[in-house]
């Protein structure tokens, strides 16, 4: 403002030179002011704008007539809270939303949603992106789920329906085969056809598919049956078709023949045992394979075939000796044994044709008579003892088996 001399304050006259001061002082301060048709609002607003922004002082208690707010209140400017927040109702955008959205959200929601929904009220449909459910068993219902999906990845449990798409081999430890092909899977099991596991075979698929119990028979090539066996007359049978046990044979009654014919090998093939015997056998006639008779004794030691024998020794017999009274000789096949029962003794041919140790020449008809250690020889003329009488000829005059006939 223009310093000026008042008289009113002086209170004498002002001097010529105070006034010119006056006047100048008032022409430089008029010279600064702008002309009324210069101040307009652009002049106001070019103004302003020098000292726009943070700190610059200005404020306003309205915008295009409406108030600041942080609530959702209607006709109010959008102002943030003390936290950089703020409340609205419908919120529309041109392109995109960034950041969190907290609160309900009504109406069509388009384009690309990033982020955690806390709280969705309603249901989003499989067509939207959603599960169409409210609840995780509805939801993997709507979405075909089973019951593998409720299952920890690190013990799954298939309980049917295919595995495919694998693009390897499931190992050995983790339940699979390792292989691609049965042969290789077998190879990786240690299973070889024919040894550890059977190959497919029609005779054994025809006997699992049997229902009924019994004796397993094969009817055909690739067919088969079961079977119980039938008892005939005078036979009894249990367990026929050996299911709840072996089959036991028995005889209801005694049975009657006309006659017994043996079949086999001549000679082979026995009646009874040596363990269990028969009692009495009554007959006409009977024939025997040997010749001779024989009856055990309980002998001193063991005797070769043919050995002369004669009462003594520390048991029943022993080998003959020169001048003794001889019982027999021991004998290789009887076609009769008495007295079999007898434990650990000796079979002594008492009558009969058998092989005999004899020492010296010897002519077909000669009398045999006992000689020392168990030999015979042939009869002097003076002597009575003999025992038996040679049936063939022999030159050799050292010991040999001879073929005689025992009286």
């Amino acid at each position: 403002m223009a310093e000026l001399v008042l008289r009113s304050v002086k209170g004498v006259p002002l001097s010529i030179e105070e006034a010119d001061a006056n006047f100048t002082n008032l022409n430089t301060e008029v010279g600064g002011k702008l002309d009324a048709t210069e101040y307009t609002a652009a002049d106001v607003l070019a103004k302003l704008l020098t000292v726009d922004g943070t700190g610059s002082g200005l404020d306003a208690d309205t915008l295009d007539g409406n108030h600041a707010e942080t609530t959702n209140e209607a006709s109010r400017i959008v102002a943030r809270d003390e936290n950089g927040d703020f409340a609205a109702g419908t919120i529309t955008a041109e392109t995109a939303f960034v950041g969190d959205l907290t609160g309900n959200v009504v109406g069509d929601v388009t384009g690309n949603v990033s982020g955690n929904a806390t709280n969705v009220s309603g249901i989003v449909a499989l067509a939207n992106g959603g599960t169409g459910a409210t609840t995780a068993a509805t939801a993997r219902t709507s979405l075909g789920l089973g019951s593998m999906s409720t299952q920890n990845s690190n013990n799954v449990s298939i309980t049917g329906g295919t595995i495919s798409g694998l693009t390897s081999p499931v190992t050995l430890a983790a339940g699979g085969t390792g292989a691609i092909n049965a042969t290789q899977a077998r190879t990786n099991l240690g299973l070889v056809l024919g040894a550890d596991v059977q190959p497919f075979d029609n005779d054994l698929s025809s006997l699992a598919n049997l229902t009924t119990t019994g004796i397993l028979v094969r009817t055909g090539s690739g067919t088969s049956a079961t079977r119980t066996v039938t008892a005939g007359n005078s036979i009894t049978l249990t367990n026929a078709n050996g299911v709840s046990g072996d089959i036991t044979v028995g005889l209801s009654t005694t049975p009657t023949v006309n006659s017994i014919v043996k079949s086999g090998t001549n000679g082979v093939g026995d009646i009874g045992s040596s363990g269990n015997k028969f009692g009495t056998i009554y007959g006409v006639a009977t024939s025997a394979q040997y010749a001779d008779l024989a009856e055990k004794y309980l002998s001193d030691e063991d005797y070769p075939v043919g050995t002369v024998m004669m009462v003594g020794g520390t048991q029943e017999v022993t080998a003959s000796k020169w001048g003794c009274r001889a019982i027999g000789v021991v004998s290789e096949n009887p076609a009769f044994r008495m007295n079999e029962g007898l434990e650990g003794g000796t079979f002594i041919a008492l009558k009969g044709r058998v092989p005999v140790r004899i020492i010296g020449v010897v002519r077909k008809g000669d009398l045999i008579n006992a000689s020392a250690g168990g030999v015979g020889s042939v009869s002097v003329g003076h002597t009575t003892d003999y025992f038996g009488i040679a049936l063939e000829t022999n030159g050799d005059a050292g010991e040999k088996l001879v073929e005689c006939v025992i009286l």
